[in-house]
């Protein structure tokens, strides 16, 4: 499949090259086993008559006893695991008293190993959007491999990205929600470094217990993590932070992540929340009048509503690999900016706003041409709902290859 050339459909041109086989791409050979192959196994299958607990609970355990006699007898980069379209009922449950997600465990199992996985759904195998498809399959592959496919063009040599998620375990009794940080961190170029899981002590709900913020002391940890982290990989200090996050940064936090991060000379702390109140249409003049253009507002387009705060349209019309076309990704809907919001720090919008749009274009596990927040906290928050499963096994740090 991968080693096959496929074009894109005529309402992909103005977005996808077309796909010359994996190998062409990537400069790569690939070995894919097949039916029968060593490295190839078929776990055990739920009966059809069990229920979807128990159904998605004997294929969790199946798959991972798999993957583990394919670690033991095979030297592989990437594990597949295809999910066919019969074990749609075994693929997650909920109950009153737990939420289980198939995917979600192999991964957290699969990290705390070392072992990079793919998901691909049965459905994926027979998409029509076939060069779209190869394309992401190959990135995502070529990615987990520990290998690096692009990066961002940056200014600063010494500034690491951070990305803060959390996940509230909402089946626990009142008062004992478990609460989990993630940290993703990446270094000036883009690149995920590494991030750590760590478990909030002293957790602060707003008024509806739908977010969580963190204690001066909880975030004073949280940044120290921070500076260990990079300092690990980098034998030095970052000259400057930059922390993301959807929700504000409340007094506490912002004075315990600048405990934490003493002798970094300057730390940004910026929310970042999609604005729906927002819907504008782009304009265009046509011999010299305004008129209402037929795409939306172009993405980078920055709109100053205070000294703070800043719209960026990171979803909007860009150009296209044609030329003298223009390329709007889904195709349809008026895109909403971002609100950026500048808690601490005194880099500038137009920075700020720089930086979020080139974040936007590193999840390596999409071909998307970029994703509608950026991958700090984009990321951090599908590491920490997944890092909840791993939460008995103390702060460890893992790359985020094995996460994606």
């Amino acid at each position: 499949m991968l080693e096959q050339t496929a074009a894109p459909s005529d309402s992909e041109r103005d977005y996808l090259l077309d796909f010359p086989g994996f190998t062409a791409a990537f400069g790569l050979p690939l070995v894919i086993p097949r039916p029968g192959d060593d490295a190839w196994r078929a776990p055990d299958e739920p009966v059809a008559g069990d229920s979807k607990e128990r159904g998605t609970r004997l294929a969790a355990r199946a798959v991972v006893q798999a993957i583990d006699e394919l670690r033991g007898a095979n030297r592989v980069n990437v594990t597949l695991i295809i999910t066919p379209r019969r074990w749609a009922n075994w693929r997650s449950f909920e109950t009153e008293a737990e939420r289980f997600d198939l995917h979600d465990f192999v991964k957290a199992y699969c990290a705390r190993r070392g072992i990079a996985t793919q998901f691909i759904d049965e459905e994926t195998l027979t998409d029509p959007q076939t060069c779209r498809i190869r394309w992401w399959l190959s990135l995502a592959l070529y990615a987990k491999s520990f290998r690096t496919p692009f990066v961002l063009q940056a200014a600063a040599r010494d500034t690491a990205y951070v990305g803060f998620g959390t996940s509230i375990d909402r089946h626990g009794p009142d008062g004992r929600k478990v609460v989990l940080g993630c940290s993703h961190i990446f270094n000036e170029q883009g690149q995920g470094l590494q991030y750590r899981l760590s478990k909030i002590e002293n957790p602060i709900f707003d008024s509806r217990r739908r977010n969580a913020f963190l204690s001066r002391d909880d975030a004073r940890r949280v940044g120290e993590s921070i500076r260990q982290l990079f300092f690990e990989a980098r034998s030095a200090l970052p000259r400057r932070v930059v922390i993301h996050k959807r929700t504000e940064f409340r007094r506490d936090e912002r004075e315990g992540l600048l405990e934490g991060l003493a002798g970094v000379d300057e730390v940004d702390m910026i929310e970042i929340q999609v604005d729906d109140a927002f819907r504008y249409v782009n304009s265009k003049l046509v011999d010299g009048q305004v008129q209402v253009d037929k795409f939306p507002v172009a993405r980078g387009t920055v709109i100053p509503m205070s000294d703070n705060e800043a719209l960026l349209w990171v979803h909007g019309s860009a150009a296209a690999i044609r030329n003298n076309w223009r390329y709007y990704q889904g195709k349809r809907r008026i895109p909403a900016p971002l609100l950026i919001r500048r808690h601490a720090g005194k880099t500038d919008l137009q920075t700020l706003a720089t930086e979020v749009l080139g974040l936007s274009k590193m999840n390596w596990n999409s071909f998307d041409l970029y994703t509608q927040v950026p991958a700090t906290i984009e990321t951090s928050g599908q590491i920490a709902r997944i890092g909840r499963l791993m939460e008995g096994y103390g702060e460890a740090s893992y790359d985020y290859r094995l996460l994606m």
